[in-house]
């Protein structure tokens, strides 16, 4: 485990799919989420693609149980995309990932004009 993925334990969820989500902070685990070219054939992505759910999101993000009837699969990417941009909310704010690049309108390096994520709770 990466001091990422033990980050969530006693976490909220912040996946919160309506409906499914127990909210229950002792089942909250790092979930990965599945995006085409960030993962091969059983290899999970990196931490940085990855979100806080309860262990019922949990489920229905990995396919173990079916999502609700009236959730399209548009929408529960929605919901994981959305998780895993609180999520890094979180992790940004517990110094466990950071960005680098542009401050204050001035780059460090100009061949480096977007920002990137360094993961540093990686090992």
């Amino acid at each position: 485990m990466t001091k990422i993925t033990e980050s969530a334990r006693g976490q909220s969820c912040q996946v919160r799919i309506i409906g499914v989500c127990n909210a229950n902070p002792e089942t909250v685990v790092f979930a990965h989420i599945k995006l085409k070219g960030a993962h091969g054939i059983a290899c999970k992505p990196q931490d940085l693609f990855g979100t806080y759910a309860c262990s019922a999101c949990h489920d229905v993000i990995d396919g173990r149980v079916p999502r609700p009837k009236s959730m399209s699969f548009d929408e529960l990417r929605v919901y994981a995309l959305e998780g895993m941009a609180r999520t890094h909310g979180e992790l940004l704010a517990r110094g466990l990932i950071n960005v680098t690049g542009e401050r204050n309108g001035k780059s460090k390096n100009t061949s480096k004009r977007l920002s990137l994520y360094r993961i540093c709770g990686s090992g």
